[in-house]
């Protein structure tokens, strides 16, 4: 996932903020924004599809767009952090009281696999799949905490492996779609 990292980012921001602290301190905060644009847009586009990760296209795209264009190794911590930190905020409509955790653990989870890819100089397809084998963590926390405590399982009512493969395409498809989007973002620059 690192290959994909561009400056065009760093140029347009350092072009506002010529203090590197102020522009790092942009960058930080544009990326734990697109966390939490993540989650708003995740709560606002609920669609009962019955189709258990289908928020991964525009989570995953989103994030990984974010690392993809960021200076910082541990970019999609940041928007782990953002989303996680929105999802504190009772009224979003969010049932699932460990959510916060999946996000934040996610982030780390992405960062994680971007160093992992970078090492084998991935093609647009490793990426994806490393992005839904990213997004599979969601249900794997999900199962595992639910063999803690008891909580809401609507995602498994048709079993445990439907979700894990509808998570993993669509984790595929936000990886395909941030490649998509990285792409055109260096072409113009």
């Amino acid at each position: 996932m690192n290959h994909m990292h561009t400056s065009p980012l760093q140029k347009s921001i350092s072009k506002v903020f010529p203090n590197d602290a102020a522009a790092a301190a942009a960058e930080i905060i544009l990326l734990l924004g697109v966390g939490m644009i993540a989650i708003l847009l995740h709560a606002k586009l609920r669609i009962p599809m019955h189709l258990p990760g289908k928020q991964g296209v525009l989570f995953m795209a989103l994030i990984l767009t974010g690392k993809g264009l960021s200076r910082f190794p541990y970019a999609a911590s940041l928007s782990g952090i953002g989303a996680a930190s929105l999802l504190l905020i009772p009224g979003l409509g969010f049932h699932d009281p460990f959510m916060a955790l999946n996000y934040l653990f996610l982030g780390c989870i992405i960062d994680l696999a971007a160093g992992f890819t970078s090492k084998f100089k991935s093609s647009t397809w490793i990426v994806a799949i490393a992005c839904g084998a990213c997004w599979i963590f969601i249900p794997l926390f999900r199962l595992a905490m639910s063999l803690i405590v008891a909580m809401p399982q609507g995602a498994f009512r048709s079993g445990i492996l439907y979700p894990l493969f509808t998570h993993l395409v669509f984790g595929i498809a936000g990886g395909l779609v941030a490649a998509g989007i990285l792409s055109l973002t260096i072409k113009k620059s």
